[in-house]
């Protein structure tokens, strides 16, 4: 109890501070024992902002700014929740992943990559643009996932972690670039389809393209889109035969570079628009 006070006071001393994202992690890990943790702020279609991040095993995050950084992030259920707008709160990522995260090819190339098996994220939206995140995470160092007695333990410091972000962002500390918006990263992959494949995707077809390799099933991207899981198949095949392609895998390699691309995009270029997936 000592080390979890000292640590807050710590954290409460450096609101406002450039250590503040060091010493909030610090709290956190004596409120909920972790492998490895991450601070990243998303504003608009911005680059994510990465403030802070410790692996006491095997570095997980060595592939962050060739991978993660350069495009991948586009696809993770952390930026897709920041894009929705929707509450704040403590979440297992499984909770607001989509329904097959876990069976995308996303999830094996990057979270397979990185060997994060399990993760619980702080998630503090500002205004109508910006999100705060915090992801602790498990890997292979332990081997292990969060238990229920871990989520309850983090969960009871809940009210205490968001007014330390709040108070915090409330400083000033963090001045982020505030992007005007343009193409969506829908239009952006309708466009370079066309201009580096030759290929015409129709505005339902890429959607359906991006829930895909999100993670979503047909039933999902149904409810999502509000059409029925079989005019989803129907977009699906559509999509495929047009691509000359046979599996998720496929899709994945082909639109990987292009939404790169998009995200390195300059200010005023792309959007954050994407398939709302719910």
């Amino acid at each position: 109890m000592n080390a979890e006070l000292n640590t807050l006071a710590c954290a409460i001393e450096a609101i406002g501070k450039a250590n503040f994202y060091e010493r909030i992690c610090n709290y956190l890990r004596e409120c909920m024992p972790h492998d490895n943790v991450i601070a990243i702020t998303y504003q608009g279609s911005s680059l994510p902002v990465v403030h802070h991040r410790c692996a006491r095993g095997p570095n997980v995050f060595k592939h962050l700014e060739t991978t993660y950084l350069t495009g991948a992030y586009v696809l993770d259920p952390i930026y897709q929740y920041h894009l929705r707008r929707e509450k704040s709160g403590i979440f297992r990522l499984v909770d607001i992943a989509p329904d097959q995260f876990k069976r995308s090819h996303y999830h094996e190339w990057y979270y397979g990559l990185i060997g994060i098996t399990d993760e619980i994220s702080v998630v503090q939206t500002i205004g109508d643009d910006t999100t705060i995140t915090i992801s602790m995470g498990k890997d292979r160092s332990s081997a292990q996932m969060f238990t229920s007695l871990d989520e309850r333990r983090i969960r009871r410091h809940e009210a205490v972690i968001m007014t330390l972000l709040k108070a915090h962002w409330a400083s000033g500390a963090d001045p982020l670039s505030r992007q005007p918006r343009g193409l969506t990263i829908t239009d952006g992959l309708i466009a370079a389809m066309r201009d580096r494949h030759s290929l015409t995707l129709s505005r339902r077809q890429a959607e359906v393209a991006l829930l895909i390799l999100q993670g979503h099933s047909s039933v999902s991207i149904g409810l999502n889109l509000s059409i029925s899981p079989q005019t989803v198949k129907v977009y699906r095949k559509q999509l495929y035969h047009k691509c000359n392609l046979s599996s998720q895998a496929e899709l994945f390699a082909l639109t990987m570079p292009i939404l790169q691309q998009i995200s390195m995009l300059p200010a005023g270029k792309q959007r954050s628009s994407m398939p709302r997936a719910g």
